[in-house]
């Protein structure tokens, strides 16, 4: 299958390098790339429907965040990609482990070189943490939103160098942080008593304000 910047999914060499993983999946996701300094959102890691079909964000989650960009006027394949940051579904959807996460980002890290994105937006808090560093998903979020500048010092040491070379020849990069858009976090209530979905919300707002920024400068 193929989208307007690439091909997504299942025909890439064999990896083995987890061996919990290697049992629990059906197929490595491949990422979707964004155009040239456009936005990357990236998630944890494949669910059901996504191991199944062999695409990223195709589940109820996925589809969540896909209407929200679309009321910005971005569509999937023309105005963005996704990624995640471990290609295969751990078993019983549990969180993937600290090596299994080491083990991907090299990838990741060829991957968003490969497409320049401009603005990440970081769907949950393994998202979050790999490139933001550690610290309370709402602390995280409250801090974008007074800069969203991606620093690499911050980055997982896996991603450091990646994160690097991208700022050397992008430019600026933006990471907006935000919940996961899975109906069980999205409905739960933030510190401030809001519930999530509204702060997911405005923080793709965030997002696209910082895309919109980025083609401005």
């Amino acid at each position: 299958m193929m989208n307007d910047y690439g091909s997504r999914s299942s025909h890439a060499p064999e990896c083995r390098l987890c061996e919990r993983l290697v049992l629990s999946r059906r197929c490595i996701v491949q990422p979707t790339p964004c155009p040239p300094g456009g936005l990357l959102a990236i998630g944890e890691a494949p669910g059901a429907e996504e191991d199944e079909i062999g695409e990223g964000f195709v589940g109820q989650a996925g589809r969540v965040l896909d209407a929200l960009l679309v009321q910005h006027g971005l569509e999937r394949n023309r105005d963005y990609g996704v990624a995640n940051i471990v290609r295969c579904r751990p078993e019983n959807n549990r969180a993937p482990g600290r090596h299994e996460i080491a083990n991907c980002l090299p990838k990741l890290g060829e991957f968003l070189l490969m497409c320049r994105p401009r603005v990440l937006l970081l769907v949950g808090t393994t998202a979050t943490e790999v490139f933001l560093g550690s610290g309370a998903l709402w602390w995280q979020i409250e801090r974008s939103r007074a800069s969203a500048l991606v620093l690499a010092k911050d980055a997982h040491d896996a991603l450091k160098p990646a994160i690097r070379h991208l700022l050397h020849v992008a430019g600026p990069v933006y990471a907006v942080p935000m919940p996961h858009t899975s109906g069980m976090a999205w409905n739960r209530k933030a510190l401030d008593g809001r519930r999530w979905c509204d702060i997911g919300k405005e923080q793709v707002e965030l997002a696209v304000e910082c895309l919109e920024l980025s083609h401005a400068a």
